[in-house]
């Protein structure tokens, strides 16, 4: 069965100008800029899914309430867009 509080994310990125610094096929610091913006509700699965660079895991019923709402995904999907 199916978990409905879980998503699954792929990034695919465009191709990066020369003096990018890539580690893992990710900007160099991307993987630890994921895990302190959303902590424990993203997993990165590694490997990524095929033709993409970055595949996240978001537990959605990790999620922190925010005050006078009732979820905060809003603002999660918003800022990994």
């Amino acid at each position: 069965m199916k978990n409905p509080n879980v998503l699954l994310l792929s990034v695919s990125l465009p191709i990066p100008p020369p003096e990018a610094v890539f580690i893992g096929g990710l900007p160099f610091g991307a993987i630890e800029a994921l895990k302190a913006a959303y902590g424990v509700v993203v997993q990165i699965l590694d490997p990524p899914r095929d033709g993409f660079n970055l595949t996240l895991k978001l537990n959605l019923g990790k999620l922190p309430l925010d005050e006078g709402s009732t979820s905060s995904f809003p603002k999660v999907i918003i800022c990994l867009l």
